[in-house]
């Protein structure tokens, strides 16, 4: 029975059962970290912007979940994450989102009635213009065992990448630079600015009601592949995940693969993430020699989104140039605003 649309109202949160969450979401397999209200404390902390987890009350009863971060005048959900999002079972989801924004503006930024932007990253079509380029790629593991869930082509890689005298080792905090090193460089190599050290640190010292941890893979202690493995709710994903290209030849992302899919399986996962990809792109395609499941981003806006895609490759390409010091001292400014 659809939601009747009066009567919804928005009760701020810090925390929420797992299990209400599932329900509230119809046990959909993508609750995940993005919807751990703790992350919303967390980019807060490390960004300096407003945000809010909300229960959706009708008659004082959940009927749903909406996280969200307020950045410059606009609603995001959720910065830095594939994921976010409304978690309901209303079959009018869209227009439940149209009517929850003037709400959630009054939340942030109360007496104005200008129209609120925003961009949600959801599963399923609920804005005015959408974009859908994405796909998570994933693989169920519920009850499963790694060597039977991995094809038997990357079992192979991980074999020899073990034979090569590659090493993994998972921590916390302790291994924090040593993923900061891989990543930062990978991110270099890529033209893409990087994500602030601060944000990994406080993801590792402040996530509550699931685990986070670090994955590095050395070749003669040096640490030559690293990922960042988030967890909520039964949803396993390598959510940062980098190698250094000059080892690839080695299997890094092989073996790292295999130790974060032996820990979700062993912590009882359901769902093992490769994270987001571009349709069609190289890193969807090594993606799918997992036989991974494949699916859709949706990226809701107000408006039309204008992109110079010329411009941004030019400036993908010059940053590709800038000393790692120096990118790395830019990207953290960056990735204030652009998320």
């Amino acid at each position: 029975m659809p939601i009747s649309l009066e009567q919804i109202g928005l009760e701020p949160i810090s925390e929420i059962k797992q299990e209400l969450l599932l329900e509230l979401s119809g046990g959909e397999r993508f609750v995940t970290h993005a919807h751990n209200p703790c992350m919303v404390q967390i980019l807060e902390k490390t960004f300096g912007w407003k945000g809010a987890a909300f229960l959706l009350l009708q008659d004082q009863k959940p009927v749903g979940f909406f996280s969200c971060m307020f950045i410059h005048g606009r609603v995001v959900s959720m910065p830095h994450f594939s994921y976010g999002g409304l978690l309901t079972t209303d079959p009018g989801r869209q227009e439940l989102f149209m009517h929850l924004l003037p709400q959630i503006h009054k939340y942030f930024h109360s007496g104005s009635k200008d129209q609120l932007p925003y961009l949600v990253r959801d599963s399923s079509s609920i804005g005015n213009r959408v974009v859908n380029t994405k796909v998570i790629s994933w693989i169920d593991i519920a009850g499963c065992n790694p060597d039977v869930v991995i094809p038997a082509t990357q079992m192979a890689k991980v074999r020899k990448a073990l034979k090569a005298g590659l090493t993994s080792k998972s921590g916390g905090t302790e291994l924090l630079d040593d993923f900061y090193s891989v990543y930062s460089r990978n991110m270099l190599r890529l033209g893409s600015p990087v994500l602030p050290i601060k944000l990994f640190r406080n993801i590792l010292e402040g996530y509550r009601d699931g685990t986070a941890r670090v994955v590095c893979v050395y070749k003669d202690k040096k640490p030559v592949g690293a990922g960042f493995l988030l967890s909520f709710a039964g949803f396993f994903e390598n959510t940062w995940f980098s190698t250094l290209s000059n080892y690839n030849h080695l299997y890094p992302a092989q073996l790292l693969h295999y130790d974060m899919i032996r820990i979700a399986v062993h912590e009882g996962g359901h769902t093992y993430s490769f994270g987001r990809s571009t349709a069609g792109s190289g890193v969807h395609e090594f993606k799918r020699r997992w036989h991974s499941n494949e699916t859709i981003v949706y990226w809701n806006y107000d408006k039309p989104v204008t992109s110079d895609l010329r411009k941004a490759r030019f400036l993908s390409h010059l940053w590709k140039f800038l000393p790692l010091r120096i990118a790395n001292a830019l990207g953290p400014l960056v990735s204030g605003r652009v998320y």
